[in-house]
């Protein structure tokens, strides 16, 4: 019998090929699936000469697009501060007197950085677009940290699976100020733990003031501190010395203080110079843990309890209003906390579902699930659910690959362990603990989504083995 000529069966494996690409891009999950295949395989199959300036291109590319295709208006908290940014911009700062800017001082750190892009370029536009590079250095970050414990090939594929989750990339179309913060924060740490000079003076002065500016942005910087601290005991307890690691407990000391005094500072400026005169206090701190303790909301925002203390919390609020009103949330808070063990239980397990399981593209993208809204002919909620669907997939493996990298790094030898591969893992955790206090939210997973993302690293290495060895037989 005649075999078909080899033009036939390539056009017929090519036939095939794309019709089962076309089935599986038709769901969410299959999407998802080719796009984690092709960041495993990839580094996997093809050696990639200058990787990281190919990752910062490509991913500026992908990231600069979805800003111009996906532009939500800037909702809540962004709204406000980008309004108060423009006013800022023409050096007006009379949002300061508002309840907002009163309570919430802090976020005119955000504000000013905002009034400054504003002041350079003029546009709402260019403020996504200068987030969207920080955000491909975010992406960079990650495959060079990585790179410290695993090998080349793992932290690519690290690298090359955040760049394909969804969810950083929309988040950063509404405006948010975690892109920012996060790029500062990251950076402030790679600085403080590379290389030789780890720890160093200058390093730990560096990294003090990107920590601080970092925190000025978003302040977040209170998890990047515990992962250190947890690191550093974690490392003085495996390897059972003190001396031999004196620079490293001075260095983040070092760091730690600086970090402090640029806060001080910074909020003392703030006040100085008019822009608020509250500086970037927190001047309703309780906020966080009454909601975070709100059984009924699972630990998500409250309007119930906002309008509970709200007249409590005005500029005009006298001093022994203000102490009966702190007196009453702490019972609150207290209420909540001492209730039976499986109701707390029953919280921190809904906790937990909305920061690190719930999709947090309800935020950026959750007006279109409304069924007046549609995406070139498609109904807005069922391309809202294929979104969701896909950035889960994803998200998913990539746990699936940290959780293997956790266990991996368990399994090494005390003398084999570096301060990079345990701290990755560590500052997770300490989101972990930290968000088990306070109020959550599913877009709050950002900071240490990028941590988990850098632990998954260490599992993808023993991966790529699993695979070598399935080969072989």
């Amino acid at each position: 019998m005649t075999a078909f000529p080899k033009w036939i069966q390539r056009l017929f494996c090519l036939c095939f090929v794309l019709c089962f690409l076309g089935i599986a891009v038709m769901n969410g999950a299959g999407l998802g699936v080719l796009l984690i295949a092709a960041a495993v395989l990839i580094p996997r199959k093809v050696s990639i000469p200058h990787f990281l300036p190919l990752l910062l291109v490509v991913s500026a590319i992908v990231h600069v697009a979805a800003v111009f295709l996906v532009n939500p208006e800037p909702i809540q908290d962004f709204a406000t501060m980008y309004h108060a940014a423009q006013q800022a911009a023409e050096g007006d700062f009379s949002f300061q007197h508002t309840q907002y800017f009163f309570i919430w001082a802090y976020q005119t750190g955000f504000v000013l950085w905002e009034a400054l892009l504003l002041k350079v370029f003029g546009h709402m536009t260019a403020i996504k677009l200068v987030h969207a590079l920080m955000l491909s250095g975010i992406n960079g970050l990650i495959y060079l940290w990585a790179r410290r414990f695993t090998d080349e090939r793992a932290a690519q594929t690290a690298a090359l699976l955040y760049l394909v989750t969804l969810f950083p990339t929309v988040l950063n179309c509404l405006l948010t100020n975690q892109v920012a913060s996060a790029f500062f924060l990251l950076l402030g740490i790679y600085l403080l733990t590379d290389g030789n000079n780890a720890f160093s003076v200058p390093r730990a002065i560096g990294a003090g003031i990107l920590l601080s500016i970092g925190n000025i942005l978003r302040p977040e910087a209170i998890v990047i501190l515990a992962g250190l601290a947890g690191t550093a005991i974690f490392i003085l307890i495996m390897k059972r010395s003190v001396r031999q690691h004196k620079r490293m407990l001075s260095g983040i000391a070092l760091a730690a203080v600086v970090y402090a005094v640029c806060n001080a500072g910074a909020s003392w400026a703030v006040s100085a110079g008019g822009i608020n005169q509250y500086g970037l206090s927190n001047n309703w701190p309780s906020w966080k843990f009454i909601v975070g303790f709100n059984h009924e909301t699972g630990g998500m925002y409250s309007a119930d309890d906002r309008a509970l203390f709200d007249d409590a919390h005005q500029i005009d609020t006298t001093e022994q209003q203000a102490e009966a009103t702190a007196a009453a949330e702490n019972q609150l808070i207290r209420s909540r906390i001492l209730v039976s063990p499986g109701k707390l239980l029953s919280l921190m397990k809904e906790k937990i579902y909305h920061l690190w399981v719930q999709s947090g593209l309800s935020f950026p993208m959750g007006y279109l699930n409304n069924p007046e809204v549609s995406v070139h002919g498609i109904p807005g909620p069922r391309f809202y659910q294929y979104c969701v669907t896909l950035d889960r997939t994803v998200f998913g493996f990539a746990g699936l690959c940290a959780l293997l990298g956790m266990l991996s790094l368990l399994r090494r030898k005390p003398e084999t362990l570096t301060f990079s591969a345990v701290l990755a893992p560590m500052t997770v955790m300490a989101c972990f603990a930290v968000f088990l206090l306070i109020e959550v939210q599913p877009r709050y997973v950002f900071l240490p989504q990028i941590f988990l993302y850098i632990t998954a690293a260490m599992g993808i290495t023993p991966l790529f083995s699993l695979m070598r060895e399935t080969k072989g037989t």
